[in-house]
C-alpha cells in the first residue's frame, strides 16, 4: 500500500528523537542563533512536516566550507548519511528549545472530491507543499492522480485535449503550462472552491505523451485550441507570442502579466531601457520597472537579475519583481501590479471587459 493511498493514518512516524543528539560538538562549533531562528520559522510554516526538508535549508544558509569541514571532521558522517545527522540534530535542538510545542494537532476533514474523511497528517510532503499547510483541503488518494508528475489520460482524443485546454485556461485565467497541476505553486492562492473546480478539470487532463502524439507538442496544441496566435513561436527563453493588446511577449508569463495590465486598464510600456548598460525591463508602469524573473535559479540569469536590481537601487527606480509562483493567483498578481500606484490612484482604475478564450 502506497503512502498516497492513506486517509486515516499519518504519512510519517513521530519525529521525536534522542535529546542527546543536539549535543554534537562538531555541529555546535558552527551552529548559530540564525540556525535556531530557521528552525523556529520552519516549524511555524510547515508544522508537523517541518523536519523533512530542514537539512537542505540549514545548508542553504550556511557557508559551504563550514558544511564541508563538518562532514570531514564528524565521525558520525563516516557511519551515517550526513543529512540525516543534521536532521536529527535539528529535531533534538527544537525539542530542547521547546519549539515543537508550537506544532498544532492535525485536523480531520472531509475531502470535497470524494466526500470521505481524512486526517491532515496523512498527506505526504509533496502534497503538503502543493496545498500549503493551512489549506490541506483534499485527501491524498484523490490528489495523487491529479497533481503528481507523469499523470493523465493516455487515450484522450483531439477534441478532449482542445476542450481541456480551453476550459482550464478559462478557470485559471492564463495559458496553462504543459505540467500544470504538478507545479509546486499551481494551486496556491486559490480558495477551496477554486481548487475544487480546477481539480475536477484535471481529472480529464491528457497525458503529455498523448498530447505529443496527437499534436506534435503542447505548443502546437495551444495554437490548435486558439489560445496562442498562429505566429507564436518557441525560443530558448520561452514562448514568443502576442498579448491581447498587441504587445509582443517573450514568454507565457510575460503575456499573463501584459494581459492583466490591459484588462485592468493600466497604461504600460514594453521593454524600457535601464539607465546603464544594454539592459531592458519587461514593463514600465507609472515610473516603476516590472520584471518577470521566469528563469530564476539559472546561474547566469540570476547574475543578470542581480545586476538589474543593483541598477534600480543606484538610480532610485522602483523595481517590482514577479516570479512564476506569483502568477498562480490572478488576485495576488493584480494586487502586485496595482502596487505601482498610490492607493488614491489605484482605486480609480477600472478593469476592462474580460474576453474569454475562443471556443
Amino acid at each position: 500500500m502506497s503512502v498516497y493511498d492513506n486517509r486515516e493514518q499519518p504519512a510519517y512516524g513521530p519525529t521525536d528523537t534522542d535529546p542527546s543528539y543536539c549535543a554534537n560538538p562538531y555541529i555546535l562549533k558552527w551552529w548559530s542563533d540564525g540556525h535556531d531562528r530557521l528552525i523556529a520559522h520552519e516549524i511555524l510554516e510547515q508544522q508537523w512536516v517541518w523536519a523533512w526538508g530542514i537539512s537542505e535549508r540549514i545548508v542553504a544558509i550556511s557557508p559551504r566550507d563550514v558544511i564541508s569541514s563538518w562532514r570531514a571532521e564528524d565521525p558520525l558522517c563516516m557511519k551515517y548519511a550526513w543529512y540525516n545527522i543534521l536532521m536529527y540534530f535539528a529535531i533534538s535542538r527544537a525539542q530542547k528549545l521547546g519549539l515543537t510545542r508550537g506544532i498544532r494537532a492535525p485536523e480531520w476533514k472531509r475531502c470535497p472530491l470524494c466526500g470521505l474523511e481524512f486526517i491532515e497528517s496523512s498527506l505526504p510532503v509533496p502534497l503538503v507543499e502543493r496545498l500549503g499547510i493551512d489549506q490541506l483541503d483534499f485527501c491524498a488518494p484523490c490528489l495523487r492522480g491529479l497533481v503528481l508528475q507523469n499523470t493523465g489520460n493516455n487515450t484522450a482524443s483531439k477534441e478532449d485535449v482542445l476542450s481541456y485546454l480551453r476550459d482550464l485556461a478559462q478557470l485559471i485565467t492564463r495559458i496553462p503550462s504543459q505540467d500544470f497541476g504538478a507545479g509546486m505553486y499551481d494551486l496556491r492562492g486559490m480558495s477551496t472552491d477554486e481548487r475544487l473546480a480546477v481539480l475536477k478539470k484535471l481529472k480529464s487532463k491528457p497525458a503529455q505523451r498523448r498530447v505529443k502524439d496527437l499534436f506534435g507538442s503542447w505548443f502546437k496544441a495551444l495554437i490548435a485550441a486558439d489560445l496562442l496566435e498562429e505566429g507564436a513561436r518557441r525560443t530558448s527563453l520561452g514562448t514568443q507570442c502576442l498579448a491581447r493588446d498587441g504587445h509582443m511577449c517573450f514568454s507565457l508569463g510575460e503575456k499573463t502579466i501584459d494581459d492583466l495590465l490591459f484588462a485592468l486598464g493600466i497604461p504600460h510600456e514594453r521593454e524600457p531601457f535601464y539607465p546603464e548598460g544594454n539592459y531592458r525591463a519587461d514593463f514600465l508602469v507609472n515610473g516603476a520597472f516590472i520584471e518577470y524573473f521566469g528563469l530564476a535559479g539559472d546561474g547566469e540569469y540570476d547574475a543578470k537579475a542581480k545586476m538589474k536590481k543593483q541598477l534600480c537601487e543606484a538610480h532610485g527606480i522602483r523595481l517590482v519583481s514577479i516570479l512564476p509562483r506569483d502568477l498562480v493567483s490572478s488576485k495576488k498578481l493584480e494586487s502586485t501590479l496595482l502596487s505601482c500606484f498610490p492607493p488614491s490612484v489605484s482605486s480609480f482604475l477600472e478593469p476592462l471587459p474580460q474576453s474569454t478564450p475562443k471556443q
